[in-house]
């Protein structure tokens, strides 16, 4: 695909509980077409060779029983969470085996695509120094208070939820580093009206000269 004719590539991040998600559902719902990193990263943990190297490190406590496994198990995503995300020797690890998967799978839709526009959700996306890859950077922020009553709301632990904010960058340095920061401690209507309001902005974006994920 030739420079001029591809997809204006948004990235949207944020911090954990932020309501980056959400705002990427309401975007979905109005026609535009957003790649999750998670969900990219989550089906490459039943990979074969991925699975083994987990399972090799961490044994058999990460899986959980499965009929659709021949009784061998899938990957626990929270028994690894769990495990993973309390250290940042094994944060690191993790990164290394499914980062570059997810960013080939980046590459392979971009060049695929029809789209005139494409949304990338990328919690780690200046962690993992992706910043030049995108034509338009948004950042979703919200108060460290409201994140956690977010999280302890869906279920999670307050401390384990800590922990996993201890390996991302603060927003006080992102939102330097973004086109577009939507304070997002409000309801979900006002996210969406912030939502439809950018939405609004696309035709206007202009594409840059963005790095391959690849």
């Amino acid at each position: 695909m030739s420079q001029n004719k591809k997809p204006l590539l948004i990235g949207i991040t944020g911090n954990i509980g932020s309501g980056k998600s959400a705002f990427c559902n309401f975007l979905a719902a109005n026609g535009l077409k957003v790649i999750s990193a998670d969900v990219v990263a989550n089906q490459h943990l039943e990979d074969p060779e991925i699975k083994e190297a987990l399972i090799k490190r961490y044994s058999t406590a990460i899986l959980s029983p499965s009929n659709e496994d021949n009784g061998k198990g899938i990957i626990n995503r929270k028994i690894l969470a769990d495990v993973v995300f309390s250290s940042e020797q094994e944060t690191q690890y993790l990164n290394s085996l499914i980062h570059p998967l997810v960013l080939q799978d980046f590459q392979r839709i971009v060049e695929q695509s029809n789209e005139e526009a494409l949304c990338f959700e990328v919690p780690l996306l200046f962690e993992a120094n992706l910043q030049d890859c995108f034509d338009y950077i948004i950042l979703i922020s919200a108060s460290l208070e409201t994140r956690l009553m977010r999280l302890e709301k869906r279920g999670e632990d307050r401390t384990k939820a800590q922990q996993r904010m201890l390996h991302q960058m603060p927003d006080t340095e992102k939102r330097f580093m973004v086109d577009l920061v939507i304070e997002n401690d409000g309801d979900l209507l006002s996210l969406q009206k912030s939502a439809v309001s950018f939405i609004e902005k696309i035709p206007y974006l202009l594409h840059k000269k963005v790095r391959p994920f690849m």
